[in-house]
């Protein structure tokens, strides 16, 4: 692993430990970090963890000069952010663990509602809302889903807080998996006994991946839009978002219930969720399919 851990005598223990997995998205990586040093709660650390990352992250991190931010970079890349979380996680010295992906964005105030609500309601895991940002400025939210593997759902971690010790006592995360890491985790901790609470804010961005093509961008990154709209009035842009989203929201769900409604669509998905999304030949199939969506590999 190469690592590179900048450290300060004068620093308390902190009660947040933000976990970013990322690979060779740089670009993307630097706005996500500023929003996430735009958080109003202080109280935290950052562990940025590449996945054998060959592109100038390392100096994205260290170019913010920052004593609550870490990098480490794994020797080999593993295909999926699992094994990162799993190392990122190791690492944390927070008595809470918050995720976000190296190309989505919170709101100041994320930080600050989730610990409330976890403190508020003596939970072991909260989850606040989501807003999806996609091409031409579509919108749909999310939180937590009961059906985790579901195509109709979509399953984040980025609206995600729970307590350390909750990991690996009572659920751990898929290392095994190509795709799907996110989902599995779910569909674990919902298995086990675990107090949910839920923080009813719009306080996370996500821009899929897939959407948007993220790993073949350089330059003209969706995220800048939403980094300068929060810089200047970031209550004004959930504001928006949330108005934009209840103006469409009759004529998404409309689109979104009709996808799945053939009874040979229902049949396949049964079969499949029935043998298992985080199976072989499955998981691989989706995992690829994933790669080439995202810009990673050639169609």
């Amino acid at each position: 692993m190469v690592e590179l851990i900048r450290e300060s005598n004068d620093l308390p223990n902190t009660s947040v430990s933000v976990v970013i997995p990322t690979y060779n998205s740089s670009g993307t990586l630097k706005l996500t970090l500023q929003s996430v040093l735009w958080q109003d709660f202080k109280d935290f650390e950052i562990w940025v963890i590449g996945d054998g990352c060959t592109a100038d992250s390392e100096k994205v991190v260290t170019g913010f000069h920052h004593d609550r931010l870490h990098w480490l970079n794994l020797r080999t890349n593993s295909g999926g952010p699992g094994v990162p979380r799993r190392e990122g996680i190791s690492r944390a010295t927070g008595s809470y663990v918050a995720y976000i992906g190296h190309d989505d964005l919170w709101f100041p105030w994320h930080l600050t509602k989730l610990v409330d609500c976890m403190e508020r309601t003596d939970s072991e895991f909260v989850y606040s809302l989501g807003a999806i940002i996609a091409p031409k400025r579509i919108i749909r939210t999310f939180s937590l889903p009961q059906e985790p593997w579901s195509p109709l759902e979509t399953v984040s971690p980025i609206n995600w807080l729970h307590r350390k010790e909750l990991l690996p006592t009572k659920v751990s995360w898929p290392t095994d998996l190509k795709y799907g890491d996110d989902r599995e985790f779910l569909r674990r901790l919902l298995g086990a006994e675990v107090k949910l609470a839920f923080s009813k804010q719009l306080s996370v961005l996500k821009f899929p991946a897939q959407s948007w093509q993220t790993y073949s961008l350089r330059k003209n990154f969706p995220q800048e839009r939403y980094v300068q709209e929060m810089s200047a009035d970031a209550v004004k842009l959930r504001n928006e978002l949330l108005l934009e989203f209840a103006a469409t929201e009759s004529v998404a769900q409309t689109k979104l219930s009709g996808l799945y409604r053939t009874f040979i669509e229902q049949a396949a998905f049964a079969l499949l969720q029935g043998y298992g999304f985080q199976r072989w030949p499955v998981n691989h199939f989706l995992y690829r399919r994933y790669r080439k969506r995202a810009g990673l590999i050639s169609p």
